[in-house]
């Protein structure tokens, strides 16, 4: 009997000293994290359910922009979105340590951008073990058991793209993709369906240049390629990564005249350099719709378990002049 009461004692204290330590590493996790509350449908409103918006370095300026869309449709579910980013500009968090932060405030649904390069995540789980709705954005896993993915059509976006060339050369004259290490899979799939599109036209060079290489020259880089086409170019390229850096790379008096960029938009970034003139047309995910529709797919798996695994996002096209 004592022997007994002396085990359960023992079994007391060490449960005691997990949740403790629990709390410790959650207490040093947070340090790194911020949370951000922003306007309307934000923590600092009452709401019965609490949405997380959840990024890494890498998807952050992409996510705000997610986060604005869910923002958008707060009051209809009565649910505060708050927006978890590293507060450390210099120090990365992995996506299982923000879906951990989830879990340990009880979150009612998260919306996560996934980098490409993410592996075996373990769901985020409330605290009495059910699992936190979770829509995804960025890289699709198939193997992580989200309520939905949101992403692009990435065959779609190739033929968008290629419409577009056509449009800005006429069939004739030279245009250079440009690509990055960096980008996945899918952009074969894009290329592929890009290439299809203008593949008819025999006046029409298309060339595809990995800018990654040239990145410690690309001035010089612009310049040549100007060169060898009389003095006129198309740049195209396939990411927000790559249309910003290009944009910088830009000497002042090559600007307009002499160069148009088709970029592809997820962020503010690339937004500024088209109001600016340097980018001539942005090829754009819609990121306040994805955000929409992740907040109202939670609120349908919440209601009947059921919710669309797949979701293709909209494309829209950035203009001179207004939205094509």
């Amino acid at each position: 009997m004592k022997k007994s009461f002396i085990l359960k004692i023992i079994f007391s204290l060490m449960s005691l000293c997990v949740v403790i330590l629990f709390g410790f590493y959650f207490v040093f996790l947070s340090r790194g994290i911020k949370v951000l509350p922003q306007g309307a449908g934000s923590s600092g409103t009452e709401r019965k359910y609490n949405i997380l918006v959840a990024s890494g370095l890498k998807g952050e300026t992409f996510s705000r922009q997610v986060l604005r869309g869910a923002q958008a449709t707060a009051q209809k579910y009565n649910c505060a979105i708050e927006f978890f980013v590293p507060e450390n500009q210099a120090e990365d968090y992995s996506v299982q340590a923000l879906f951990d932060y989830a879990s340990y405030i009880d979150a009612d649904g998260v919306i996560a951008y996934i980098p490409a390069a993410e592996k075996n995540l373990t769901l985020p789980v409330k605290r009495d073990g059910s699992p936190i709705p979770l829509v995804t954005v960025g890289a699709y896993i198939p193997e992580l058991p989200q309520v939905s993915y949101i992403g692009l059509d990435f065959s779609e976006l190739g033929r968008t793209i290629a419409e577009e060339i056509l449009y800005f050369t006429g069939g004739q004259g030279n245009a250079y993709i440009l690509y990055s290490d960096f980008l996945n899979n899918n952009y074969d799939l894009l290329l592929k369906s890009l290439m299809a599109g203008v593949k008819n036209q025999p006046k029409l060079n298309i060339s595809t240049v990995n800018i990654t290489q040239e990145k410690n020259s690309q001035t010089g880089f612009i310049s040549q390629k100007l060169l060898d086409s009389d003095g006129k170019a198309l740049f195209v390229t396939l990411s927000e990564e790559n249309s910003v850096s290009l944009a910088q790379s830009i000497p002042d008096f090559y600007q307009s005249e002499k160069i148009s960029i088709i970029g592809f938009s997820n962020g503010a970034d690339s937004r500024a350099y088209f109001e600016k003139g340097i980018i001539t047309e942005l090829i754009l995910v819609n990121s306040l719709e994805i955000g929409r529709r992740a907040v109202e797919e939670i609120f349908q798996y919440k209601k009947d378990g059921k919710s669309s695994s797949y979701i293709i996002a909209g494309i829209d096209v950035l203009k001179k002049g207004g939205q094509k």
